[in-house]
């Protein structure tokens, strides 16, 4: 154990807390490290001691490696490889959902790493999104908990991994964990495959779960195989079909090139004759117009003189705060659709949410258009995109997007910037950077019927991301 100013350069916090966790430099070996330091005297600076000296020589990929340890300052500290810069759940932020087959990569990665754990005696407790760290190169690693860290879970059973990793598979697939019915019971997205199910199913049913970690590696493997041969077998009669169309397909490149040609050659006749550049001619085909900032007009009194507010092209998208959350009724008798609900949207728990009321039909019982949320951002923002997660089957809806803090009838918010018809799970909705200080979800169709019986959206997420509009 060295003392920090020997060998490490301490740069930057990255997390405060009981743990706080701080990028660094190894100086001797040149290269960046993460350190969490702690208390030792605390219970869990005692426990974080025990695991990482007994798990300093477990090694997986999908667990942070412990380097060192050292003493700053008073406190214990643990030294890592470097955190990666996104986890699995800015990930799905920005992606929605993820594939089969990615699903099973990483499902894999993170079941061989918990199998590593409980055979040295450790579990988890809780494994979320959060707690996943997404490289670059496409793996993951775990961030949070041993033997980096505190369990997640208190107390920590390797049961609870089986089943959090299972709930896990589920939101990587459809956006959301499982949810629960009104007898407690997880209820499995219909949109997810049968073996999909099956391994789900089997990891969150503590009746008939998995007999280990290791166990749900095996089965995610075999599942992975199969996948492999049908893919496979996919593209070997794609080939097959681009030999048998070889005959037409040189043909019409040859074509197609010569068109291109022809439209260059006209181009420049065009140029030649009016005496335009090339490039002016080629703007004014495509409707191109030079890059300038944007105004915004000062829609809540137009005729203050205040300085209108632009955007800087180029500005980085990220996740947008929202400042409040409301409900729209505007047809219903009290306008109000259960806004006692609006604080298990963003709660961290996927099984539940905001929801509406419940109607007989999926077009409201015909009593209204629709119902919505209305979700203020503040000052006005470049909006980029919105994902909506939940966990109800061919629902419809509209977004729309005011300058202004908008509570109005529906017909007071003009068109929509964009609609969906027939949606299923979490989605991510492109807005093409539409300016807006407030969006309406605009709920027209409640969807499938429940299996209860009649019909209601629920919403157990809402993600903005944009960029700020600059004055």
């Amino acid at each position: 154990m060295v003392t920090g100013s020997d060998r490490y350069q301490i740069t930057k916090r990255l997390r405060s807390g009981p743990i706080e966790s701080w990028s660094g430099l190894d100086q001797t070996l040149d290269r960046p490290v993460t350190i969490r330091f702690l208390d030792p005297a605390t219970e869990i600076g005692k426990r974080v001691q025990l695991q990482a000296r007994s798990l300093m020589r477990l090694e997986h990929s999908a667990l942070l490696h412990v380097l060192d340890t050292i003493e700053f300052d008073g406190r214990f500290g643990l030294v890592t490889e470097s955190l990666p810069t996104q986890n699995l759940d800015e990930y799905l932020s920005l992606n929605g959902t993820i594939s089969s087959e990615e699903t099973l990569l990483i499902a894999i990665q993170l079941g061989e790493a918990l199998a590593a754990l409980h055979s040295a005696g450790f579990a988890i407790g809780d494994l979320q999104p959060k707690h996943v760290g997404h490289r670059k190169d496409g793996t993951v690693v775990i961030v949070e908990g041993p033997p980096t860290g505190d369990a997640n879970k208190i107390p920590a059973r390797p049961e609870d991994d089986i089943s959090s990793l299972g709930e896990l598979i589920h939101e990587l697939l459809v956006g959301f964990r499982p949810q629960l019915d009104h007898q407690g019971r997880h209820e499995l997205h219909p949109s997810i495959t049968g073996p999909f199910q099956e391994i789900i199913r089997r990891s969150i049913d503590r009746d008939a779960q998995w007999s280990s970690a290791s166990a749900l590696v095996l089965a995610l493997r075999s599942l992975s195989h199969d996948l492999d041969r049908l893919s496979s077998k996919a593209g070997s009669e794609q080939i097959d079909y681009l030999k048998a169309e070889r005959s037409w397909l040189a043909p019409a490149a040859f074509l197609a090139g010569l068109g291109v040609l022809v439209i260059f050659v006209g181009i420049f006749v065009t140029r030649t004759q009016i005496g335009s550049s090339l490039v002016d001619n080629v703007r004014e085909v495509v409707r191109l117009e030079p890059e300038e900032p944007v105004v915004i007009e000062n829609f809540d009194n137009p005729n203050q003189g205040s300085v209108p507010v632009t955007s800087r092209p180029g500005a980085t998208a990220a996740e947008l705060q929202i400042i409040r959350i409301v409900d729209f009724d505007p047809a219903g008798d009290d306008q109000k659709e259960h806004p006692e609900k609006i604080i298990f949207i963003n709660n961290g728990d996927s099984s539940n949410g905001w929801y509406s009321e419940r109607y007989t039909t999926s077009d409201f019982g015909k009593l209204k258009e629709g119902v919505g949320l209305i979700i203020g951002l503040g000052p006005p923002q470049k909006i980029d995109r919105l994902r909506i997660s939940s966990p109800n089957i061919d629902w419809s809806f509209k977004i729309f997007t005011s300058d202004k803090n908008a509570f109005g009838a529906i017909q007071s918010w003009g068109e929509p910037v964009a609609e969906r018809d027939k949606v299923s799970g979490t989605t991510t909705v492109n807005l093409e950077g539409s300016s807006g200080a407030t969006l309406l979800l605009w709920i027209n169709d409640l969807g499938k019927e429940l299996a209860v019986g009649g019909h209601r959206v629920t919403i157990t997420g809402l993600t903005v991301t944009g960029r700020p509009l600059h004055g």
